[in-house]
């Protein structure tokens, strides 16, 4: 049993753009790592792909509905993707877009024994409320898009 309900829609960061990785960037409260089920969509040329992977990448907050993705994790899995799975046809500029979480406990179980994603077992994928890069900002009215001094991110933490 998972710690993080996959059913519960979450706001998503990536951590390259936050202050501090390590804590959550809404309430503070120290992120706790699990291994969850995302579904990412990737963009090759023209052709679009979507499909579902598991990884540690995902650092949850136990306080609100947050999670926090490690870029330099889905990069490197992205990375091997492409080396291990030429036939799936992605090479050159990739982009990709990690959708949001797999629910495999909607999965009733006399299905557990079908494929995910068959026409009998479809995949429900939470979805992420919205993809947020402007945690290091304030929200309040004086400073309505002023990136916060160095003091001022310290202070936060």
């Amino acid at each position: 049993m998972k710690k993080f309900d996959a059913s519960i829609p979450r706001k998503m960061f990536w951590s390259d753009k936050l202050v501090n990785r390590k804590k959550c960037p809404l309430c503070h409260s120290a992120l706790e790592n699990e291994y969850h089920i995302y579904g990412i969509a990737v963009v090759s040329g023209r052709e679009t792909t979507t499909f579902i992977t598991g990884n540690d990448s995902g650092f949850f907050c136990p306080q609100c509905p947050v999670v926090v993705l490690d870029r330099k994790g889905f990069e490197q899995f992205m990375k091997d993707i492409v080396e291990e799975r030429p036939d799936w046809g992605m090479s050159g500029d990739l982009r990709y877009f990690v959708i949001g979480l797999v629910n495999t406990d909607a999965v009733p179980e006399d299905k557990h024994h079908l494929p995910p994603g068959d026409e009998d077992n479809p995949i429900q994928v939470v979805e992420f409320l919205q993809e947020i890069d402007t945690a290091n900002r304030n929200e309040g009215p004086r400073h309505a898009g002023k990136r916060l001094s160095g003091n001022q991110r310290r202070r936060r933490r």
